[in-house]
C-alpha cells in the first residue's frame, strides 16, 4: 500500500505595509559602507597628498554620492534620506567655499540636517498628521497611491495617531541630541578622528530611533489583533 500526500509548501510571510515604514538592516548595511566606511577610508589615503581637509572632505563626498545615485536607480527615485544627504553635501561644500576652505562645515553639515529634521519633527506634533507619519508613508509604499491610500486608513484606527506622535516625538529629541553631540567632537578633535567616531555616533542613534521604531510598530499591530479577536466574542454576547 503506497501512501502518498500532499506537498506542503512553505512561503515566508510578507511583512506588513506598517513594518515597511522601518528600512530593514539588510537594505541600510551597503549605504552604511558606501557613505560611513569609504568616506573615512578615502579620507585618510588622500589627505597626505591634498593641501587641506575641505579638499580631501569634498573629494570623499563622491561616496554619498554616489549612495545617493545608486538608491535612486533601484528605487526610481530620490528617497527622503537621499534627498536630505544630497541637500547637506551642498550645504558643505558652499560653506566650504564662501569660508575659504575652513573644513568645519563641512564636517558639522550633517549635524545641521538632522538637527534641523529634529526641529521640523518636534514642529510637526502641532500639526494635523506628524512628519514620521508622511515619512513612514513614503518608505512603506514606495509611491505607489494604491498603498498609500491603504496605509492612509491605519491613521484611523485606535491609538495609532499617539503611538505616530511619540515616535514623532522621541525622534526630534534624539536627532536634535545627536546634532549636539557631532558639532562638539567637529569643534573639539581632529578631522580624522571626527570621521572615524561621528559616523558611530550616527549608526547607534539612527539604530536606536529604528530598533524604538519597530518596537512601536509592532506593539500597535498586537494591539490592533487583539482589538480584531475581542470584537467577535463581544458581537456574540
Amino acid at each position: 500500500m503506497v501512501s502518498s500526500r500532499s506537498d506542503e509548501v512553505v512561503t515566508e510571510a510578507a511583512p506588513s505595509l506598517a513594518q515597511g515604514m522601518v528600512p530593514s538592516v539588510r537594505r541600510l548595511a551597503p549605504q552604511l559602507v558606501i557613505a560611513g566606511v569609504l568616506p573615512v577610508v578615502g579620507y585618510s589615503l588622500l589627505r597626505p597628498h591634498v593641501g587641506s581637509d575641505a579638499t580631501a572632505l569634498a573629494a570623499v563626498m563622491v561616496f554619498p554620492v554616489a549612495d545617493i545615485a545608486l538608491e535612486r536607480r533601484r528605487h526610481g527615485q530620490l528617497e527622503p534620506i537621499g534627498i536630505i544627504s544630497l541637500i547637506g553635501i551642498v550645504v558643505g561644500l558652499v560653506g566650504a567655499v564662501a569660508l575659504h576652505g575652513n573644513a568645519t562645515l563641512l564636517k558639522v553639515r550633517e549635524s545641521l540636517l538632522t538637527g534641523l529634521f529634529g526641529v521640523v519633527c518636534l514642529g510637526s506634533l502641532l500639526a494635523a498628521r506628524p512628519v514620521m507619519y508622511y515619512l513612514g508613508r513614503a518608505f512603506a509604499t514606495g509611491g505607489d497611491p494604491s498603498k498609500a491610500a491603504e496605509f492612509d486608513t491605519m491613521w484611523h484606527r485606535p491609538g495609532a495617531a499617539r503611538r505616530f506622535r511619540i515616535v514623532t516625538a522621541v525622534w526630534g529629541c534624539g536627532l536634535l541630541g545627536e546634532a549636539v553631540l557631532r558639532t562638539v567632537l567637529a569643534l573639539t578633535i581632529s578631522t580624522q578622528r571626527f570621521l572615524e567616531i561621528a559616523p558611530l555616533v550616527g549608526w547607534v542613534t539612527i539604530g536606536a530611533l529604528l530598533w524604538y521604531s519597530t518596537a512601536s510598530i509592532r506593539a500597535g499591530e498586537r494591539a490592533a489583533e487583539s482589538d480584531t479577536d475581542a470584537s467577535p466574542a463581544l458581537a456574540a454576547d
